[in-house]
């Protein structure tokens, strides 16, 4: 075999071996769900969070564990266990909602209190042009 065999078959098993360590790296995560994740790691077991997943409505509940890719918490609405990868979650907060009875379920509190406020600015703002019609 000549010497441009020889290198032509080093050079194919070289980047071979290159694309497949490659391949093997996991991909990046994203500043959210590194976030995510640094939150989880400083949170304690039976801690109260309140879970506001990507495309869901949020989730209350007591933390349970962690692992290098997700997390487990109980959720106390649906009463049962919740593993997430931290992709999957836009934000985690401490504590959750009050409880909602003619929903069954908690809410969070900081919502409602913004709702309220901006029908109340609605609502004087109706009655103060209807007082100046007058």
């Amino acid at each position: 075999m000549c010497d441009f065999g020889r290198t032509l078959i080093v050079c194919i098993l070289i980047t071979g071996m290159t694309l497949t360590s490659v391949a093997q790296h996991a991909p990046a995560t994203s500043k959210t769900a590194t976030a995510v994740k640094e939150k989880v790691e400083g949170l304690t077991a039976q801690a109260h969070i309140t879970v506001i997943r990507t495309g869901a409505p949020e989730e209350f509940g007591d933390f349970i564990s962690h692992s290098q890719d997700g997390f487990t918490f109980y959720d106390v609405d649906q009463k049962q266990d919740v593993t997430l990868r931290y992709d999957e979650v836009k934000k985690i907060k401490d504590g959750y909602g009050g409880y909602n009875s003619i929903q069954g379920r908690h809410t969070d509190r900081s919502k409602g209190l913004m709702i309220a406020l901006v029908l109340v600015g609605v609502l004087g703002a109706l009655i103060g042009a209807a007082a100046a019609a007058k």
